[in-house]
């Protein structure tokens, strides 16, 4: 499997495709969806910039190298885990997981720390370079302060939860549970074959399994409460089957 520039460019302007169709679809039919909506689109914004790294890789001009790469790791390291909680606080309408998600956002901006850290980098090693035809990020691909294997399983099962929780704690999860199960599926094949450029990889995968967020979009109802409603009455009918 090769990536390159051309993959980095042409899977973008595919997301940014599906995410203008997402984004729009939301506008008309579930307006409340939007937080999830834009992210193909996001991830697409993320993937040229990573065409750009390829360009300065391939053109020895390490000023775009670093300008490239420190944006994508922006997206990488600290943005998703924080956009995913925010999507899920600003969907929700159960007072108590709402409660509940915005604590966990504002957990997930610890992984601004871990991005700060990542484009400092270790002295004397460039932040990016090509690795076995994908892109390496030294720092973070290394795994940071914690190098050793185990060590670097544990954080990234741990940006993973980060990430994910959100999804699966929110009452419309069903919505978005084929997304989740496909970025952790992908997230444990990037490590186990790609662990020498697992953040590029990984993200590229991630980026093309949110696609499926557009079939999540046209199945989303026309408001937020009409499905918490339906989820509400069914665990009353439930409980009043249950106590008779």
């Amino acid at each position: 499997m090769c990536y390159s520039a051309e993959a980095s460019f042409g899977s973008g302007a595919l997301l940014l495709g599906a995410g203008a169709w997402c984004a729009r679809t939301a506008a008309i039919k579930s307006p409340w969806f939007w937080p999830f909506a834009v992210v193909p689109a996001l991830f697409g914004v993320q993937q040229c910039t990573e065409g750009f790294v390829w360009l300065g890789i391939h053109g020895e001009k390490p000023l775009l190298v670093e300008v490239s790469s420190r944006i994508y790791l922006l997206f990488a390291i600290a943005f998703w885990p924080f956009w995913y909680s925010f999507a899920a606080w600003k969907m929700e309408v159960d007072p108590r997981k709402k409660s509940f998600l915005g604590f966990w956002m504002g957990m997930s901006l610890i992984w601004v720390l871990a991005y700060l850290m990542a484009i400092r980098g270790d002295a004397g090693v460039p932040i990016a370079c090509e690795s076995g035809h994908s892109v390496r990020y030294n720092y973070s691909d290394s795994g940071g302060l914690w190098k050793t294997g185990v060590s670097k399983w544990i954080s990234r099962i741990v940006y993973l939860v980060t990430a994910i929780l959100p999804v699966l704690v929110m009452t419309h999860r069903k919505l978005l549970l084929a997304p989740a199960i496909g970025a952790s599926v992908t997230a444990f094949a990037a490590a186990l074959y790609y662990d020498h450029a697992f953040t590029s990889v990984w993200c590229l995968w991630s980026a093309l399994v949110s696609a499926l967020i557009a079939r999540s979009v046209w199945l989303a109802p026309a408001k937020a409460e009409d499905l918490f409603l339906k989820e509400s009455k069914f665990r009353a009918t439930g409980a009043l089957c249950g106590s008779m």
